[in-house]
């Protein structure tokens, strides 16, 4: 028989996950009950057991935030993930190197998120920032889930029955074509941008219009070329972002560096080339942290 989660440790999660999309507000023991859905009571107990630990501390008025021991827990995290920090390295040479913004971004298994953000681009140049999130479901994450054949099935299986056979095919030949080249590529879809969504629900994690844009969005995402299986030699595209994977020890995607496409149409080999620079600093950082490369054939 299989051990399940502990259910207050779950619990003390949702506590933490809310207070990280917040780190510079503090909340009473009613408002984090209400964000993560359980009885106040409870809420309090998770709070004074976390609390205990310095996960969390409670100020004059009575308020949550986050506490010392959250930093020590996160600086352990970044010391056990020697891919993050040779991410992090490449990522910032590189945004020098580009004069772009380059990010690094990680994910858990359901949401992919960026951690680290080197912004030398020009003022108007499009961006990533810090705390942005978008759920791992299709067309988004590609980077994270195109060399586990697994991992692949888990995230077109998300999609539920949004998607037709035709249209899962489809996500299994893009994801194809990301392990050939060595990187993922996204083509800009009409309408409002996904860095604007994402960056608009970012600044108001728990506001349920920006849930619903953001929900919208991957929807039409969902069905449109945002993903492409091939990349039109003959005419110019609109790229939506570049992202190379950093691997760990284990052959596993640790986090991946991401460009945003230039506020403009380029060509293909304008498009080679700039990947080209992403995935050689992607696989530095892998050298530099051991991981082990898979085998890849650039297209």
């Amino acid at each position: 028989m299989p051990i399940m989660p502990s259910p207050a440790v779950l619990r003390a999660g949702d506590v933490l996950d809310h207070l990280i999309r917040h780190p510079t507000d503090s909340f009473t023991v009613s408002e984090v009950a209400r964000a993560v859905g359980v009885p106040r009571a409870t809420c309090d107990s998770i709070l004074q057991a976390l609390a205990e630990k310095h996960f969390v501390t409670r100020n004059a008025e009575r308020r949550y935030e986050l506490g010392p021991g959250s930093i020590a827990l996160g600086e352990a995290a970044r010391l056990a993930n020697p891919s993050l920090g040779a991410a992090k390295v490449e990522a910032e040479l590189l945004a020098r190197t580009l004069h772009a913004c380059v990010s690094v971004c990680v994910h858990d298994g359901r949401t992919a998120r960026v951690v680290e953000s080197f912004d030398f681009g020009p003022i108007f140049a499009v961006r990533a920032r810090v705390g942005q999130a978008i759920p791992l479901v299709p067309p988004f994450g590609a980077v994270f889930v195109a060399w586990s054949d697994e991992d692949a099935e888990r995230w077109i299986a998300r999609a539920g029955d949004l998607l037709d056979a035709g249209e899962r095919e489809r996500y299994r030949r893009a994801l194809e074509a990301v392990r050939r080249r060595g990187y993922s590529v996204s083509i800009a879809v009409p309408g409002p941008t996904i860095p604007e969504t994402v960056e608009t629900l970012a600044r108001s994690p728990d506001s349920d219009d920006a849930e619903r844009a953001r929900d919208e969005l991957i929807r039409q995402a969902m069905h449109s070329a945002y993903l492409p299986v091939e990349l039109d030699a003959e005419k110019p595209l609109r790229v939506g972002q570049i992202s190379a994977p950093v691997f760990d020890r284990e052959g596993a995607v640790a986090a991946s560096l991401l460009v945003p496409g230039p506020d403009r149409d380029i060509h293909a080999a304008e498009l080679r080339s700039l990947a080209g620079r992403l995935l050689e600093a992607a696989t530095r950082a892998t050298r530099a942290a051991v991981g082990r490369e898979p085998a890849i054939s650039p297209a």
